[in-house]
C-alpha cells in the first residue's frame, strides 16, 4: 500500500500533460460531455446546470482553465477544450467509463456520476487497468474507446 499521504488537495500526478484539481478537472469532464456538435462549444449556462454551480463560479472557472490554455471561451459564442484540454479530459472521461463500467458489470451497482468522477479521479492509472482488465461489461457511449476495437476498456 502506498504510504502518500492522504490529507491535502494535491494535484493528481496521474493525468496525462499537465496535473488539475479536482474542481478544473470536473469542468473539463463536463464540457468534454456536453459537447456534442462539430465545434464542441458548449454554452456556459449547459456547465452551470450540469454541474449545478453558480454563474460566477462558471466564469471564474472557465477563465482560469483559459489562462492554462485549457479551454477557449468567446463570450456568447460558449466554451471549447482546446487540444491540450482534450487530452486532460478523454483521461478523466476513460477512467469514469471505468469505473462505472467495473461497477456495474462486476458489482451489480450502478453509482451516480458524481460517486463515479470522484472514485476515478482519486485512483492512480494502475488502479485503473485493473479495473478495466476485471470488467466483463462494454464501454460507455462517452468511453474515448467505446469504438468496440481491440482497445475498447472491457476485458
Amino acid at each position: 500500500m502506498s504510504s502518500q499521504s492522504l490529507g491535502g488537495s494535491a494535484p493528481k500526478p496521474d493525468l496525462p500533460s499537465q496535473a488539475v484539481n479536482r474542481t478544473a478537472a470536473k469542468y473539463l469532464f463536463a464540457i468534454s460531455t456536453l459537447s456534442k456538435d462539430e465545434s464542441g462549444r458548449v454554452a456556459t449556462g449547459e456547465i452551470q446546470d450540469y454541474l449545478d454551480v453558480s454563474p460566477a463560479s462558471v466564469t471564474q472557472m472557465v477563465t482560469k482553465l483559459a489562462e492554462r490554455g485549457l479551454v477557449d471561451h468567446e463570450k456568447y459564442e460558449g466554451v471549447y477544450l482546446t487540444d491540450e484540454g482534450k487530452v486532460i479530459a478523454t483521461h478523466l472521461t476513460r477512467q469514469f467509463c471505468a469505473v462505472t463500467s467495473f461497477f456495474d458489470s462486476v458489482l451489480d451497482t450502478v453509482l451516480d456520476e458524481q460517486s463515479a468522477f470522484e472514485i476515478g479521479y482519486q485512483l492512480p492509472d494502475e488502479a485503473i487497468d485493473r479495473l478495466r482488465e476485471l470488467t466483463t461489461g462494454s464501454c460507455l457511449d462517452v468511453c474515448p474507446e467505446s469504438s468496440g476495437g481491440a482497445n475498447c476498456c472491457h476485458a
